[in-house]
């Protein structure tokens, strides 16, 4: 949200885990294992790890109650031996306070229909704005419409997300008081690669990327990502520079989930975990 942020300002202008299943990943090939992961499960765990020296690097993970209610985020780096984001966050009825000031809000299938946010989370009496979370008939996430709160009825930034054979396929960010795009993204997927509840892909988040993969943000992408293109851009639709993530060499479990991952090329800010192996851990219900 590097670059969102002066758009908000200028807006206003105009550990534990229930049901963890950990598993070896020291299986043969690339699509398959003799791992069985389980029913209803969903990713509680990314550690990610150097595939030259195969030193570890880092992991995100959640702690879920026997409720299957995300209690704490924690995102822990390997080399410093510190912790570089905690989060735990509090239910009340349809609301899901991330910090005391900052909150998400859920329908009754628990999927994120809003989330309320500062411009900066460290000050709690900066600028305040809403994002508003839109999905099609199939349950995508086909936009995520920003206001300010002190201007609840002007839309001043918006993502939108097209999607082809089930998965997403390309994200536009657009400032909408210049109508310049802010940032965009191109993707594709392994169409003989059919995960179950594998990561979610929403290029553009950059502030908030921790909650993306332990909260539901609608139907998830049918195939296994292959690659990510993303473009940043000055005014002017000037592209300024370029993350580009390819993902190879996929282990699934024999019930179809991803163990591990290669992750090369570049960091995205959309996804918090360095480039190198993703190994997934799971709480099944």
């Amino acid at each position: 949200m590097n670059k969102l942020r002066p758009l908000l300002f200028a807006g206003i202008l105009i550990t534990l885990f229930s049901c963890e299943k950990e598993y070896s990943l020291e299986n043969s090939g690339n699509l398959g294992s003799d791992q069985i992961v389980g029913i209803d499960c969903r990713i509680s765990k990314i550690v990610y790890t150097d595939t030259a020296t195969n030193t570890g690097l880092g992991s995100l993970a959640t702690i879920i109650n026997s409720l299957d209610i995300v209690t704490r985020i924690t995102r822990f780096d390997s080399l410093s031996n510190t912790i570089e984001f905690i989060a735990t966050p509090v239910h009340v009825n349809d609301t899901v306070y991330i910090n005391p000031d900052e909150y998400f809000i859920v329908d009754i299938n628990k999927r994120i229909v809003k989330l309320h946010g500062l411009v900066d989370p460290t000050d709690p009496f900066s600028l305040q704005f809403d994002v508003f979370y839109q999905y099609n008939a199939t349950g995508y996430l086909v936009a995520k419409n920003y206001f300010l709160t002190t201007a609840p009825t002007i839309l001043f930034y918006q993502v939108t997300y097209t999607y082809s054979g089930g998965n997403l396929t390309h994200m536009s960010g657009t400032d909408i008081t210049t109508g310049d795009l802010v940032t965009d993204a191109d993707m594709n997927y392994f169409t003989n690669i059919i995960p179950k509840r594998y990561m979610y892909i929403f290029p553009d988040e950059k502030a908030y990327p921790h909650y993306n993969q332990f909260y539901n943000f609608g139907t998830r992408n049918y195939n296994a990502i292959r690659d990510i293109k993303v473009r940043n851009y000055d005014p002017g639709n000037v592209v300024r520079d370029s993350t580009v993530s390819t993902f190879s060499s996929y282990i699934m479990s024999r019930d179809s989930y991803v163990l591990s991952v290669q992750m090369g090329g570049d960091d995205q800010q959309s996804i918090p975990a360095q480039a190198g192996k993703l190994s997934f851990s799971y709480s099944c219900k």
